[in-house]
């Protein structure tokens, strides 16, 4: 391991089984961002509910205590939540589990940095709750935020002060088997350029962060 890997590894830190009685949890730290996750089922859905052969997913995000309850933030819960639920169905094989429903808690127990962080946060705190409770996957994921700074350029895995001086972010989640974008997110201006260096940078991160899921897993096992 190199020093750009010991770097990105003193940045990651997890828990896996925090949460004894749920199907599967996690607790995930970026930086000075920290999150939590746990998932029930699959569990059947009843009677009234089978209106499709498919699995249903249910993810409740719950921002971090303290945060103001407005439109706006509710908005934006909103639209993690629906995030958060795409990158669970594109990645659990969903045939395995027809009629039937699993349901993901996420909580946001502290967040210093900003929203990028957050969600990549949010992202690989799910991933890893989703391998902690077996569930069948085409794949795992992670994702990787990247801050446009002012006068340091592109940086990923930003430190706070960086990130909260940052005038544009992306946030990419990639699958494990051939590291292709699975999602992404951006905020503030930026270019088609700009955007493909955030790539090719992000890309060997989320490999580091892949490589931190194993020996994190190897750890339950062992």
């Amino acid at each position: 391991m190199d020093e750009t890997d010991q770097s990105i590894f003193s940045s990651l830190h997890c828990i896996l089984s925090p949460i004894s009685k749920a199907t599967g949890s996690a607790t995930f730290t970026l930086n000075d961002s920290l999150c939590t996750c746990l998932l029930n089922g699959p569990s059947e859905l009843r009677q009234q509910q089978d209106s499709m052969n498919r699995l249903q997913v249910d993810i409740t995000f719950q921002a971090r205590p303290g945060t103001s309850n407005t439109n706006s933030t509710a908005t934006k819960d909103k639209l993690i939540e629906q995030w958060l639920e795409t990158l669970v169905h594109s990645s659990v094989l969903t045939e395995h589990y027809p009629r039937s429903q699993i349901n993901i808690v996420m909580y946001e127990e502290q967040n210093l940095s900003g929203e990028a962080t957050i969600l990549a946060c949010l992202c690989n705190t799910l991933c890893l709750t989703m391998l902690d409770a077996n569930l069948p996957m085409k794949h795992a994921f992670a994702a990787v935020p990247i801050v446009q700074h002012p006068t340091k350029g592109l940086l990923s895995l930003p430190k706070t002060k960086d990130e909260l001086a940052s005038s544009a972010y992306f946030v990419f989640v990639f699958e494990i088997t051939s590291h292709e974008i699975l999602a992404m997110h951006a905020s503030g201006p930026f270019d088609m350029k700009i955007m493909e260096q955030a790539i090719s940078i992000a890309k060997p991160i989320a490999g580091q962060i892949f490589q931190f899921y194993r020996q994190e897993l190897e750890k339950r096992l062992s």
